[in-house]
C-alpha cells in the first residue's frame, strides 16, 4: 500500500465515518449528558491532575463510580470553551474520535492482520458503518467507549509495527505511552496486555518472531505493560477497595453476561439484536464455508495464515473485547465498540481471500463487499435518525419546562414526564444552568418519575421530602407536563383545569414504597389528555 493509496483510503474511511453523523452535530443533550456536562464543564483546568487519583464523576449519581478517567473529563472541559450549553463541540469530538478509529482499523487490518489494501479498506468501512456504533458517536456520553478504543488501537498498532522493526524503539515507547492514556481513559484497557501477548503467540505476520528467539526478545517487551497494569490495579484498589469490580462476579451476573454475549454477537454480525434467525445464521455459515474453501484452495501456508488471522481477530479479540461486560451489570451497544474491530477485520479477511482463490471472482467479491457496506449503512441511517428524534424531543422538553417555570407563579409544582429515552438520569441537572435560566430552580419545584432521576437509590426519599417541603410552604399551582416520544408535542394539565391534582398529592405521599410512588406519578402523567397540548 503506497503513500498515495493510504491517504486516499484514509480520506474515504474518514468521510464514511463523518458523513452519516454530520447531521447530529447540533443534536441536543440526552440522558446522562446533562449530568456529565453540568459537572465537568464547570471544573477548572487545574482540576486535571486530581482525576488521576479520584473518580471523574464525584458522587452526582448518588454513589461514587470506580472510574478514573482524566482524559475523557478534559474533553468536556475543552468543549465547554465553545459554550457549555451548546452540544456542537461535544458532537464534533465524538465524530473525530470515530473517524480516527476508522483509520486505525484500516492500519490494523493492513499491518497486524496482513490483509490486502482493498480488504483493509472494506474492514475499516464496515467498522465505521456498523449501526450499533451510533450510541458511541451520536450520543455525547458514548464517547467513554470510542475514546479509549482510539488509544487502545493506537498502542496495539504501534506495538505491532515495532515488532516488525525492533530497531525503531520510538514505536515501542509510543505504544507504552498510548497504553497509559488508554488506562486512564477507561478501565477496559487492561485487556491490552493479553492482546499483545496473544498476538505474538499467534504469529500472524511473522511466525518466527512469536514465541521463538531469546528470552529478552520474548519476555522483556511485556514488562512495562504488566507493570503498568498491576500499578493501575493497585491504584484502583487503594481508591475503591476493588481491583476490577470483582464483587460483581456473582452467579446472577455471570448468567446475565452469557445472555448479553449472545445478544452482542447478533448485534455485531447483523447490526441489530432483532436479527439472527436460524436462516440468517445459516447464510452466515454458508459464507464462512465459502471463505474456508477459498483459503484451502490457495495452499497450506496461506490457509494456515488465514486461520491464525481468523482465530485471533475472531474468538480471541472478541473475548478480550466483551470480557469487561461481565462486571458492567447492564446492556449497552457501546460496550462492544472495541470488540467490533475484530469482526470488521474478519469481514475484511473474507474479501481478501475470495478474489485470490479465483481471479474471476474479483467482480463478485467487490459486489458482495458493496452489499455488506450498504446493508450496514442503511441500518446506520435509521439508528442515527433515532438519536436525532431523542435529542429533538429532549430539547423541546427542556425549552418547554424552562418557559413554563419562568412564566408560572412562584412556588408552582411541576410534575414533568419526558420520554425515558430522552431524559433518563437527567433530573435534576435539566433544571440548572447551563441548560436553563438559573431562576428556574428558585421559582418552581420540579418532580419527575424514578427513571428520569440521577440518583435512584434515594429518589424516593428526595421526592417525598420535596413534596412535603412544597406543601409546608403553602403549596401553589400544580402543572403536569408530558411529551410525545416521537414528535415532542407537549401535553399540559393544571389545577385550574383539574382540581383533583392537589388532593392526589396526599395520596402519593401515603404510598409505602418507591415503586408505588413512581407508579402513582406515572399514572398521573398518563391522565394528561392527548388534546391538552399547548
Amino acid at each position: 500500500m503506497n503513500a498515495s493509496w493510504r491517504l486516499r483510503a484514509a480520506l474515504l474511511v474518514s468521510l464514511a465515518a463523518i458523513v452519516p453523523y454530520a447531521r447530529t452535530i447540533d443534536n441536543y443533550f440526552v440522558q446522562d449528558d446533562f449530568g456529565v456536562v453540568w459537572l465537568l464543564s464547570q471544573k477548572p483546568w487545574t482540576y486535571f491532575p486530581r482525576w488521576f487519583a479520584s473518580t471523574w464523576m464525584d458522587d452526582i449519581w448518588g454513589y461514587t463510580p470506580d472510574e478514573i478517567r482524566p482524559f475523557p473529563a478534559v474533553t468536556y472541559q475543552a468543549a465547554a470553551v465553545f459554550g457549555a450549553a451548546s452540544p456542537a463541540a461535544n458532537h464534533a469530538i465524538n465524530i473525530a474520535f470515530h473517524a480516527a478509529n476508522g483509520v486505525l482499523v484500516l492500519a490494523v487490518a493492513r499491518a497486524a492482520a496482513g490483509l490486502s489494501a482493498g480488504a483493509s479498506l472494506v474492514a475499516a468501512l464496515v467498522f465505521v458503518l456498523l449501526p450499533f456504533q451510533s450510541e458511541s458517536v451520536a450520543w455525547i456520553t458514548g464517547r467513554v467507549d470510542s475514546m479509549p478504543a482510539c488509544f487502545y488501537l493506537s498502542s496495539f498498532l504501534l506495538y505491532v509495527r515495532w515488532r516488525g522493526a525492533p530497531e525503531r524503539a520510538r514505536l515501542y515507547w509510543g505504544a507504552v505511552a498510548m497504553f497509559i492514556v488508554a488506562l486512564f481513559t477507561k478501565q477496559n484497557a487492561i485487556t491490552l496486555g493479553p492482546a499483545i501477548v496473544l498476538y505474538d503467540l499467534a504469529g500472524i505476520r511473522r511466525p518466527e518472531s512469536g514465541i521463538r528467539g531469546p528470552v529478552s526478545r520474548r519476555v522483556l517487551p511485556y514488562v512495562p505493560f504488566v507493570v503498568l497494569t498491576l500499578g493501575y490495579f493497585a491504584l484502583r484498589y487503594a481508591l475503591f477497595g476493588e481491583v476490577a469490580r470483582e464483587s460483581q462476579l456473582t452467579p446472577a451476573n455471570i448468567g446475565y453476561f452469557q445472555e448479553l454475549v449472545v445478544r452482542h454477537l447478533r448485534r455485531t454480525v447483523f447490526g441489530d439484536v432483532r436479527f439472527g434467525s436460524p436462516r440468517q445464521w445459516g447464510i452466515v455459515a454458508g459464507a464462512v464455508a465459502v471463505v474456508i474453501a477459498c483459503a484451502v484452495r490457495q495452499g497450506r501456508e496461506h490457509a494456515a495464515w488465514a486461520a491464525r488471522v481468523a482465530v485471533y481477530f475472531g474468538p480471541i479479540w472478541w473475548a478480550l473485547g466483551v470480557a469487561p461486560v461481565v462486571v458492567a451489570g447492564y446492556e449497552s451497544p457501546r460496550h462492544i465498540y472495541l470488540a467490533a474491530v475484530g469482526w470488521a477485520v474478519i469481514v475484511g479477511l473474507a474479501f481478501h481471500l475470495l478474489p485470490r482463490a479465483r481471479p474471476a471472482w474479483r467482480a463478485v467479491s467487490v459486489a458482495a463487499a458493496a452489499a455488506v457496506i450498504v446493508f450496514y449503512g442503511m441500518q446506520l441511517v435509521r439508528s442515527v435518525h433515532e438519536w436525532e428524534v431523542r435529542s429533538r424531543v429532549s430539547e423541546r422538553a427542556v425549552r418547554d419546562l424552562e418557559a413554563e417555570a419562568l412564566r408560572a407563579r412562584a412556588g408552582t409544582l411541576i410534575i414533568a414526564g419526558a420520554p425515558i429515552r430522552s431524559w433518563e438520569w437527567a433530573m435534576p441537572f435539566i433544571t440548572r444552568a447551563p441548560f436553563v435560566d438559573p431562576a428556574v430552580e428558585r421559582r418552581v419545584t420540579v418532580v419527575t418519575p424514578w427513571r428520569l432521576h440521577c440518583c435512584r437509590s434515594d429518589w424516593d426519599a428526595r421526592t417525598r421530602a420535596t413534596l412535603r417541603d412544597w406543601l409546608a410552604r403553602g403549596g401553589g399551582p400544580i402543572v403536569v407536563l408530558r411529551w410525545d416520544a416521537e414528535s415532542g408535542t407537549r401535553f399540559r394539565l393544571t389545577t385550574e383545569e383539574e382540581p383533583y391534582l392537589r388532593p392526589l398529592l396526599d395520596v402519593l405521599l401515603d404510598t409505602d414504597s418507591y415503586v408505588s410512588l413512581d407508579r402513582g406519578i406515572l399514572t398521573l402523567l398518563d391522565r394528561v389528555p392527548r388534546d391538552a397540548s399547548q
